[in-house]
């Protein structure tokens, strides 16, 4: 009898040990955290520094976060300040995460284009000397000018400004390099006529063709090619009767071309402009020749030409006209670029 007790009691134990153990592992149930959200903004600093910018982190719910610029450094800073080094496309993403290894992630694109960056304007003196220097607002601890000498820049002199002489009607090539107070850089390559630098503002105008390719503006030889910055491409107009004219409008904004550019396309020479005049109108009625070039000769294929005149009037309308090629049925040139000169 007492061993039969006995064993009711060491069984009941048992039973009660196991169910006691089964409880104890019994997970305990973490509620779910909000799941954090990524965003955020950004500005320039200050408007005489355009590499250094502030990133307001704008996620919720996070714990931590993580920023990548796209240039090899990071943070985990919650709002940084970062200053890039050189001008270029930076990727930026930002990771927030947290407490259950949740995440999310959001990235933006900012350019740092040289040319939105960084300029440099003349002045002319009365020793005929020309004056480069820097627009604003850019800071630069240092400012250094080089020529194009050749195929080589040679460096003329680092300082806020630098002298030079162009000969008339001909224009040098000129680089300026600056070093920010945080140590960006950048730098920009202008032409340098005799009158002053000359800036590119083909693309401000609304372009057009008397007479366009056969397969439109936008085929692979159409008239878009002469004014879309690359002279790998070329406009090709076949029938070619020297009724050819290229034209810009400048709408409300008449402007004072000093100068322009021709490329010779990739194709036979005969099909080369070869005597050519441009002209300018405030009407499509009046118009005024401002240069002309006859027996033009391109010897070798995509040579560019700079043509420098002297011209005092704005204009809203340039007309390029181009009446007689090197002989051939079809008219070709790879790119026309105008210029005014600040």
């Amino acid at each position: 009898m007492n061993n039969r007790i006995s064993y009711i009691f060491a069984t009941l134990f048992i039973l009660f040990a196991v169910s006691c153990k089964k409880n104890k592992e019994q997970p305990v149930e973490v509620p779910e955290s909000q799941k954090p959200t990524a965003s955020f903004n950004y500005k320039q600093v200050s408007v005489d520094d355009p590499f250094t910018f502030k990133f307001e982190n704008l996620s919720k719910d996070f714990k931590e976060v993580r920023w990548e610029f796209g240039d090899d450094s990071t943070t985990t800073e919650v709002s940084p300040v970062h200053t890039f080094i050189n001008t270029g496309e930076y990727r930026i993403k930002m990771v927030s995460k947290n407490d259950q290894g949740y995440w999310a992630q959001r990235e933006v694109k900012i350019k740092l284009n040289p040319d939105s960056i960084l300029s440099y304007t003349s002045a002319n003196g009365a020793d005929g000397k020309i004056t480069l220097s820097l627009n604003p607002p850019v800071k630069a601890e240092t400012v250094s000018w080089y020529k194009l000498i050749g195929t080589k820049l040679t460096l003329v002199e680092t300082a806020p400004t630098t002298k030079i002489a162009v000969a008339a009607g001909t224009y040098d090539t000129y680089e300026v390099r600056i070093t920010t107070p945080k140590g960006s850089k950048a730098e920009v390559t202008r032409l340098v006529g005799s009158a002053g630098v000359l800036n590119d503002i083909t693309g401000n105008a609304v372009f057009s063709v008397s007479r366009d390719n056969d397969n439109g503006a936008t085929s692979n030889e159409g008239s878009l090619k002469l004014i879309d910055k690359d002279t790998r491409t070329k406009f090709l107009q076949f029938n070619y009767k020297g009724d050819l004219w290229a034209q810009l409008d400048y709408k409300n904004n008449p402007v004072v071309l000093g100068a322009y550019s021709l490329t010779s396309g990739d194709d036979a020479i005969e099909r080369d402009p070869k005597n050519f005049n441009l002209q300018g109108s405030n009407d499509l009625t009046s118009w005024t020749v401002v240069d002309q070039r006859t027996n033009e000769a391109f010897a070798t294929r995509g040579l560019t030409k700079m043509y420098i005149f002297d011209n005092s009037t704005p204009y809203r309308y340039y007309r390029l006209n181009i009446p007689v090629n090197n002989g051939a049925g079809l008219i070709q040139i790879a790119e026309w670029r105008v210029f005014v000169m600040q």
